[in-house]
């Protein structure tokens, strides 16, 4: 799919992708809500494999970045192409991050056992959260619509 070109985090990830101000309580509820979002908003085969293989590497160890950021992922025989979906949820999330900081920014990924786009899109995200103008900014978000605009924004400031 993007071969021989620059992923671009706005071509895998459509506007109605973005959860703002979403309500859990814990680590599990929010990946499993997150999960079964991004089954349902790209009409996934197998959804239960998608919360199976993000748990499964989460209990390998914690995806939480720093930063009140985490990126869990999961590659899957079940899905043709990367996939995602962002949250921000309503109130800090414990997540086992390598800062022991709770969580806000959340960033799902799925992709096929065999893409090379997988560690590539994570990379691009990272180093896009990086900026400390980006995180304010998409905490700040008041919809969203504003939050995949900021993205985009930062993609375009800081991605490859």
């Amino acid at each position: 799919m993007f071969v021989g070109s620059i992923v671009k985090l706005q071509d895998i990830l459509q506007k109605n992708a973005v959860l703002v101000d979403l309500a859990v309580r814990n680590k599990p509820e929010l990946l499993c809500r997150m999960a079964q979002y991004l089954s349902s908003l790209y009409d996934l085969r197998m959804p239960d494999r998608v919360v199976e293989g993000i748990f499964a590497r989460e209990a390998d160890l914690s995806t939480g970045i720093g930063h009140a950021i985490a990126l869990p992922h999961a590659r899957l025989e079940t899905v043709d192409r990367v996939h995602m979906v962002v949250a921000r949820t309503a109130v800090p999330v414990e997540f086992g991050a390598i800062d022991d900081e709770p969580v806000r920014l959340v960033f799902m990924l799925v992709s096929p056992m065999n893409s090379s786009e997988h560690t590539t899109v994570l990379s691009q995200v990272s180093r896009i959260m990086y900026h400390e103008d980006v995180r304010a900014d998409l905490m700040a978000a008041s919809d969203a619509q504003s939050f995949f605009e900021i993205l985009v924004a930062g993609e375009n400031k800081y991605g490859c």
